[in-house]
């Protein structure tokens, strides 16, 4: 199987700038070992192998840009036909351009999967093995012969250690590569619970006003015909606002976002007038000397009163009267918003996640909400003042 990957355009040119390096910088070393070999008796064919060889690691070190298991492969070639090559008075592993594998190693390691990353060591091993055999059988009397077992050793410490390199930095590529995912995967999912928060308080809402002054309109109006297609209007309504709920399902469970932009308890009195209709009276109350809240806070009640009077539109025959209060008691804000009853309860397709959302919200501003049912719903919010808890 062909180990390859496809770097991005960062991961490119840092490639490109490494070869560049190990070109400039071993290439001509590597030449000028040329003069010291014909100096020691070296034959031509002898010369020509050795050159033929760091040609062909720094070739391969360009393959192993794009396909790293070709270029290693053409890489381990090249090193072996060079420590097979018998040069007097040189080692032919010490050659400069031998660095060429190593980099060849790093890169194939670090694509590879565990088994040929084992195999890519393997070959380093045997490698060494070879030219530490070949370098004892060639070892001229006035070496010692532990020479080769230290160079032996030297090399083999050099490609553990770039083994072991090359995997350290693919695991950190790796974490780095899921912290991103799970850093994208947030932000999708802020992205969702925005969407879904937007859905619910904002279209949900006014489609179920507007559902309700339709129903008014049809009651109100004299017009025989006008009045059946109010109530087709309203049907249809009813259906998009059940629709829309089935679609918010699908979404994230709605969660306190820190960076939106909230409404305020100032825009509670517009909220009621925008919800009055001639058979939906809603009224809006404030008693007490308004004090500081939390952005959350203040956040949760606007919404608490949202969901109560779109409850009320939503679940309640028409005639229904909904009062809205806020009570300001010092170290607290105290919230109801009570509906009458109206005509009795009316099908409102399945039950939304309204309730819980507002829950959530309340207490991650550090409150309390209840629900409770008298003559109509009765919904509460109570949220500490800024210095409260």
């Amino acid at each position: 199987m062909e180990g390859h990957s496809i770097p991005d355009d960062r991961g490119e040119a840092q490639a490109f700038r490494v070869n560049l390096i190990v070109h400039c910088v071993f290439a001509p070393l590597s030449v000028l070992v040329v003069p010291l070999l014909v100096l020691n008796g070296a034959r031509a064919w002898q010369v020509a192998a050795t050159v033929l060889a760091a040609v062909a690691l720094h070739a391969a070190i360009e393959v192993a840009r794009r396909r790293p298991a070709t270029g290693f492969a053409v890489a381990s070639a090249a090193m072996l036909g060079l420590v097979l090559t018998p040069v007097p008075g040189w080692e032919p592993s010490a050659l400069p351009s031998a660095v060429c594998f190593l980099l060849a190693l790093w890169r194939f390691t670090t694509v590879a999967e565990p088994r040929l990353r084992l195999a890519a060591l393997l070959v380093g091993f045997v490698g060494i093995v070879i030219a530490g055999l070949l370098s004892w059988t060639r070892i001229e009397g006035s070496v010692p012969g532990w020479v080769p077992l230290v160079q032996g050793a030297i090399g083999l410490g050099i490609v553990i250690a770039v083994w072991v390199a090359a995997i350290a930095a693919t695991h950190r590529r790796e974490r780095a590569a899921r912290a991103e995912r799970l850093r994208l995967d947030a932000a999708i999912a802020t992205e969702r619970a925005h969407v879904r928060r937007d859905l619910h308080d904002v279209i949900a809402h006014s489609l179920t006003v507007m559902v309700a002054r339709v129903d008014a309109a049809s009651v109100t109006t004299s017009d025989v015909g006008t009045s059946r297609e109010l109530e087709d209007v309203a049907e249809a309504g009813r259906d998009a606002l059940g629709a829309l709920r089935a679609m918010l399902t699908v979404l994230d469970a709605e969660r306190p976002s820190r960076d939106e932009r909230p409404l305020t308890v100032a825009a509670l009195p517009e909220l009621a007038e925008a919800a009055t209709t001639p058979l939906h009276r809603v009224t809006f109350e404030e008693a007490g000397e308004r004090g500081p809240l939390t952005i959350g806070a203040e956040l949760a009640l606007v919404r608490v009163a949202q969901e109560g009077i779109t409850n009320a539109l939503r679940h309640v025959r028409p005639p229904v009267a909904v009062r809205v209060r806020l009570e300001w008691r010092g170290p607290y804000a105290l919230l109801e918003v009570r509906d009458d009853g109206g005509a009795g309860a009316q099908r409102a397709g399945s039950a939304g996640t309204g309730l819980a959302g507002v829950r959530e919200r309340v207490e991650a501003a550090d409150g309390t909400f209840t629900v409770a049912r008298e003559s109509g719903w009765m919904l509460t919010a109570r949220l500490p003042t800024k210095g409260f808890r």
